[in-house]
C-alpha cells in the first residue's frame, strides 16, 4: 500500500458519503484511523451505525444532513462539523449526479440541476472546507473523465465536470501559495447506484462510447483514487484504460475525436438495424 506523503489525515470531510464512491472512500478511511464528517441529504442509520461500530477507540464517525447545492447550510454544516471533530486535514467532494439526453431534448431545468449538484456542489464544498483547513491540508475534488472529453448526450455532465476541472486548477495554484493541496479525480465509469441509474435510462450509445475508457468495479476504483490521493497527486484516474482515455483527451484530441465520432456513429447504426 501507497504510504501517505504527508501523513494519514486525522480528520476527513466527505460530502456524498452515504452511497456510492464517497460511502467506498469513508470505509478506507475509517480502516486509515481518520476521524470521519460525513455529508450528504441523507444517510441510513444502519449505515452510519455500521460505520461507526467499524470505528476504532475514540475514532468519531458522524453524518450531518446537508445539501451542497445550499452554501449557507452546508457551511454551517461543516462548521458545526469543525467544532466537534477539528479542522479538516482532508477533503473530498464526491457528491454529485448524472442525467443525460441530447442538448436538445434535455431541458434547461434538467442541465441547471446536474450544474448546480457537480459545478456549485464542488465550489460550496470547497469554500466550506477550505475555511477551516491548515497548511499541510488536501482538498480533492470528483470529476470526471466527462470533464476533459465529451461524448454522446453528456452535454449538462460535461458541461459541470469540464467546470470542476478548471475550478481545481485555479484552487491549485491558489491554494498553493498557503501550502494546501489539490486534487481532481477524473476516472471513467465506475459501478455505483449512479451508474445503475444511467444504464437504466440512459443511451446505449453512450454506454457504447464510454465503454472505451473502461468500468472498474467501485472496490478497485477507489483504491486507485486512494493510491493517488495518499501521493498528493494532482489528477488522479484509476485505471489503465481511463488513463489511456485520458492522454488521448489531452494529448491526442484530434484522434481522440476521430475514434469517439466512430463510435458513436457505428453504435446508431447498430441501434438502426435493431429497430
Amino acid at each position: 500500500m501507497t504510504s501517505w506523503k504527508h501523513g494519514a489525515p486525522r480528520v476527513a470531510f466527505i460530502s456524498g458519503g452515504g452511497s456510492g464512491i464517497g460511502l467506498c472512500l469513508v470505509k478506507s478511511l475509517i480502516r486509515e484511523g481518520a476521524n470521519l464528517a460525513i455529508f450528504d441529504l441523507r444517510m441510513a442509520p444502519s449505515v452510519t451505525t455500521e460505520l461507526q461500530s467499524n470505528a476504532g477507540p475514540g475514532q468519531k464517525v458522524a453524518f450531518y444532513a446537508a445539501d451542497v447545492t445550499d452554501p449557507i447550510a452546508l457551511e454551517a454544516a461543516m462548521d458545526k462539523a469543525t467544532s466537534d471533530m477539528g479542522p479538516p486535514d482532508l477533503a473530498i467532494n464526491s457528491a454529485g449526479m448524472m442525467r443525460n439526453g441530447e442538448f436538445t431534448s434535455l431541458p434547461y431545468e434538467t442541465f441547471e440541476q446536474v450544474v448546480r449538484v457537480n459545478l456549485l456542489g464542488s465550489r460550496n464544498f470547497a469554500a466550506g472546507a477550505l475555511k477551516h483547513m491548515h497548511s499541510g491540508g488536501h482538498l480533492v475534488l470528483i470529476a470526471s473523465l466527462a470533464g476533459l472529453a465529451g461524448s454522446y448526450t453528456q452535454s449538462a455532465y460535461a458541461a459541470s465536470k469540464f467546470g470542476v476541472v478548471g475550478l481545481a486548477e485555479v484552487l491549485r495554484v491558489e491554494q498553493k501559495l498557503k501550502g494546501i493541496d489539490v486534487s481532481v479525480v477524473c476516472p471513467g465509469e465506475i459501478s455505483t447506484p449512479l451508474l445503475d441509474y444511467e444504464r437504466a435510462h440512459g443511451s446505449r450509445v453512450t454506454e457504447t462510447v464510454n465503454g472505451l475508457a473502461g468500468v472498474l468495479p467501485v472496490d478497485e476504483a477507489v483504491a486507485g483514487i486512494l493510491k493517488g490521493i495518499r501521493k498528493r497527486e494532482y489528477m488522479i484516474t484509476p485505471g489503465f484504460r481511463a488513463k489511456m482515455t485520458r492522454f488521448l483527451a489531452r494529448k491526442a484530441t484530434k484522434l481522440m475525436h476521430w475514434i469517439v465520432d466512430q463510435t458513436v456513429a457505428k453504435a446508431l447504426a447498430k441501434e438502426k438495424r435493431q429497430g
